[in-house]
């Protein structure tokens, strides 16, 4: 097949050239893409050598792979690399790419994805892409999600990344698919009062939030692993809050100080039968400032605003009087008392009565 060239607004994807080598040699090096492309690791100024000159023209003449750079419409500055490849039926095509660091977050993979999934179901007759990637990328999911790709389910060791079997994530687009974000949760921009912060977590989170979550008080009245170790701490900052993220079934966020950064605490909102339950943690150096019910208003206001619930549920222990009173400090209702609803955190077989409280929209 010949080349071709793709022309999107802001965007001109372009088979990849003679001077694209360093590009290359710096993406290819970069810790993320390591982790989660199959770029060569270490990248050499050799292996950039052969794709630019071998591998990619290779590709386009026996039809084995059409790759792209993706560049900047005006500078012509290389910001990343999409490619098809055909799968084992000829009408479906498989899509991969990868984004130079500095221009992560501006939206160029969603953008290119979109142009160059038109391009393929016109010029190729593609009935669908597929976009496969290792479970746990959420980056790639996001940039495949945004373009329209529905996540469709997991493929149990269904992938092989750098001689490992891992469980791979699959998601789909045909020709018909709406141009839009396919997430089931909206991104969430930070909200703040000026005094806290809410934002998504991040891996960097984990070590105060092992310190935090390892305090008597908090395995107290939480559900929380004990002990409570930086490992268990990736495992939640990086593996679960992400996970539920992208299921659609909770929004957990960390709540840090609005001047220095500094981590204070959790809330998060678990959602259900279309409402939702707000749920928060204080950090033992940061109880007594009014934290979690700044938080919590935060939060709530985001749901309502963004996810248009109608009722933010709030369950507290019958004798953890501090969580009460943050409730009713952050406009919080007290309905009653659910009797016997919940398993005690430390002691499952025995039930526990929760103070219920609702926030309408």
């Amino acid at each position: 097949m010949d080349p071709t060239e793709i022309t999107a607004g802001r965007l001109h994807l372009r088979p990849w050239q003679e001077g694209d080598q360093e590009v290359l040699v710096a993406a290819g090096n970069d810790p993320e893409s390591a982790r989660w492309t199959s770029m060569p690791s270490p990248c050499t100024r050799e292996a950039a050598d052969e794709w630019v000159r071998v591998t990619a023209p290779r590709g386009w003449a026996e039809g084995t792979g059409l790759s792209f750079a993706v560049c900047d419409s005006t500078t012509s500055e290389v910001l990343a690399g999409v490619a098809l490849r055909p799968g084992a039926d000829p009408d479906v095509w498989d899509v991969g790419y990868w984004c130079v660091p500095e221009h992560r977050g501006q939206g160029v993979v969603p953008e290119a994805l979109g142009s160059l999934c038109r391009w393929g179901f016109g010029a190729l007759g593609a009935v669908r892409v597929e976009w496969m990637a290792q479970v746990g990328n959420h980056a790639s999911l996001r940039c495949a999600q945004k373009a329209g790709f529905q996540l469709e389910g997991v493929l149990r060791d269904g992938l092989v990344h750098r001689g490992q079997h891992v469980d791979g994530w699959i998601a789909g687009l045909l020709p018909g698919d709406p141009n839009e974000d396919t997430a089931r949760l909206p991104s969430y921009a930070e909200r703040t009062d000026g005094v806290v912060t809410v934002r998504r977590w991040r891996s960097t989170d984990a070590p105060e939030v092992a310190r935090a979550c390892a305090d008597p008080e908090t395995a107290r009245w939480l559900p929380v692993p004990v002990p409570y170790t930086l490992e268990v701490a990736h495992g939640y900052v990086d593996g679960i809050v992400p996970t539920e993220w992208t299921a659609g079934t909770a929004a957990n966020c960390a709540v840090v100080d609005a001047v220095d950064g500094t981590l204070l605490g959790a809330v998060g909102l678990r959602l259900r039968d279309g409402i939702g339950e707000l749920g928060y943690w204080t950090a033992p150096w940061a109880r007594g400032r009014g934290v979690a019910a700044r938080a919590a208003r935060l939060h709530a206001g985001w749901g309502f605003a963004e996810l248009n619930l109608p009722r933010i549920e709030l369950l507290a222990d019958v004798d953890n009087v501090a969580s009460q009173r943050v409730a009713e400090k952050a406009g919080w209702v007290r309905e009653g008392v659910a009797r016997a609803v919940r398993g005690a955190p430390r002691d499952p077989s025995r039930r526990v009565d929760m103070a219920v409280y609702a926030l309408l929209s």
